[in-house]
């Protein structure tokens, strides 16, 4: 759980990327174990949901071609309900638009606010985190 601060600077420091998320996953996944959190498939499920928004925003920005590619979800999520509930909420704020689902799982979607788009994401993560890491009353 001491670990936790580092995460959340990076978040503060808008340095959290999704190879963080893996990170995050396995240190609650330990602090779970020690009885420090409660975390469910849910909780796993969500923190995997917002890795696949990160891996959006990264890819769009990182201006190599061979990286565009439209956002496949499957490869990082396990709950289409979860991206769907994500990307329509993106939709419906104005983050993200000419979203477009394909049957096969793809969801392509335009970023025309970077600093928006990054930023809502990192509050879902810090709102989850302090969620799971408040102490009980």
């Amino acid at each position: 759980m001491e670990k936790l601060h580092v995460f959340l600077e990076k978040l503060d420091n808008n340095e959290f990327t999704t190879k963080d998320i893996d990170l995050l996953l396995k240190q609650m996944a330990e602090d779970a174990k020690q009885g420090a959190i409660r975390m469910s498939k849910d909780d796993r499920q969500w923190l995997q949901t917002y890795a696949f928004g990160l891996q959006q925003f990264e890819v769009m920005c990182s201006k190599d071609p061979s990286k565009m590619r439209a956002g496949d979800w499957r490869q990082v999520v396990e709950d289409f309900s979860k991206v769907r509930f994500f990307v329509d909420d993106m939709e419906e704020r104005g983050l993200v638009k000419n979203v477009f689902w394909n049957v096969e799982g793809i969801v392509t979607f335009d970023i025309p606010d970077n600093f928006g788009y990054r930023n809502f994401i990192y509050c879902r993560i810090k709102s989850y985190l302090e969620k799971l890491y408040a102490p009980e009353k």
